[in-house]
């Protein structure tokens, strides 16, 4: 277990300490899904409290860690997460990037802000609700666009559908570089080269074997080309090899 991963599990023992020692609820800020994946393979979670793992919506990327003492129920409604609703002109179409960078120009700290679901007209932000009214205040403008601002109530949120594209291809294998290959259409000797400089994720976890099976439903992350889920695994061809579709978010 390397430095990071032993702060991180020692912060996650300490919500447990503090739940027991306080007999209350502990919530963390937002861990990514490296984060979450190193707790899910490194950490065992002690008996004699509940516990919720919770983004603010179902297949949140980045969630919170809440700790309950045994004798009260892990509600979703217990969860200090807000979501906030950017508005932006309809001529104006801004990225994931223009309103993460907003939030950092304000001193804002990456953990206590979550999912970042941008749309046609605009985006909702996760964020601990902590900090809601402050960014409802202080946002205005995201990169030179006026924007209207306001808090959502979690119980009328109804998460925008990703954008994603489609593609189906055919590769020799399930094997992690065969599918990569397939994916991104480049040869097996630049896939290598890939998986070993450690460009390759495969569910938020770094994967230098080239070997290592890929499933259906499986989250791909290759920097520099983006994310890609393996959403069907389909008949052989005549040869033997395999028909696959591969969503890409866009």
């Amino acid at each position: 277990m390397n430095t990071n991963h032993k702060l991180l599990i020692a912060r996650i023992n300490d919500l447990f300490s503090l739940c027991d020692k306080h007999c209350e609820m502990k919530c963390s800020d937002f861990l990514d899904g490296g984060e979450l994946a190193v707790i899910e393979d490194e950490f065992q979670i002690p008996y004699g409290y509940n516990t919720l793992f919770f983004g603010g919506y179902e297949n949140a990327e980045r969630k919170v860690i809440c700790v309950f003492p045994e004798w009260q129920e892990s509600e979703e409604s217990e969860v200090p997460i807000s979501v906030i609703r950017f508005d932006v002109p309809k001529f104006r179409k801004l990225t994931h990037r223009d309103y993460l960078g907003t939030l950092m120009s304000l001193g804002i700290d990456r953990s206590k802000t979550g999912d970042i679901l941008t749309d046609d007209e605009g985006a909702y932000v996760f964020v601990m609700s902590d900090i809601a009214e402050y960014v409802a205040r202080n946002v205005n403008k995201i990169a030179n666009a006026g924007v209207n601002t306001k808090i959502v109530d979690m119980a009328d949120f109804i998460p925008p559908k990703p954008k994603t594209t489609e593609k189906m291809c055919v590769c020799a294998s399930l094997r992690l570089d065969a599918v990569v290959a397939a994916t991104l259409n480049i040869s097996r000797g630049n896939t290598e080269k890939l998986i070993s400089s450690g460009y390759v994720k495969l569910n938020h976890r770094e994967v230098l074997d080239r070997s290592k099976q890929v499933g259906e439903g499986d989250l791909l992350s290759i920097r520099n080309y983006g994310r890609f889920i393996l959403k069907d695994i389909g008949n052989n061809t005549r040869k033997g090899r395999l028909h696959i579709t591969v969503e890409k978010f866009v």
